[in-house]
């Protein structure tokens, strides 16, 4: 009786976390010759553009949703701001090479079907993404600010 109780418990367990992971997307690496941030920014247009950080100058995340496909991608809350020109969009990248602490990469952001919802250029390690409607992904978990412990940011010591 023992061992049935136990291995139903298990195959519960085991389901819940199959289901629950089952929406949610994943980060993968680019190869250079595919996409990079200066072909995204000089076709900007062709995306819907957002970013994330504590102002224009310490962009945290920079996120690129193609407008041409059926997904979509949003923001959390009230933290991802619409990227209007592509000066701003310039600027922000610039800074975001800058920090030294925290150098960003770009990443293509997954669905858990393996179809591709957008790209996302950060030097944060804390980014979550999760569908939260049919063709709808959630990306939450960047930091407003990437400064780091000591309050020193992209400005180190050496």
């Amino acid at each position: 009786m023992k061992r049935i109780f136990g291995f139903g418990l298990i195959l519960l367990v085991a389901s819940v976390f199959i289901v629950g992971c089952a929406t949610f997307g994943v980060l993968r690496p680019i190869k250079a010759e595919d996409v990079t941030i200066e072909t995204l920014t000089k076709n900007w247009t062709n995306y819907s553009v957002y970013m994330t950080g504590l102002d224009m100058g310490e962009p945290t995340g920079i996120m690129f949703d193609p407008k041409a496909d059926d997904k979509a991608l949003t923001g959390d809350s009230d933290r991802w701001y619409k990227v209007e020109s592509e000066e701003s969009l310039s600027k922000m990248v610039g800074w975001m090479k800058f920090n030294k602490l925290y150098y960003p990469f770009l990443w293509a952001m997954v669905g858990s079907d393996g179809q591709l919802y957008g790209y996302i250029y950060t030097g944060s390690k804390r980014v979550s993404m999760k569908l939260v409607e049919d063709k709808t992904m959630l990306v939450y978990g960047v930091p407003a600010t990437l400064r780091g412990e000591g309050g020193y940011g992209m400005f180190s010591r050496d």
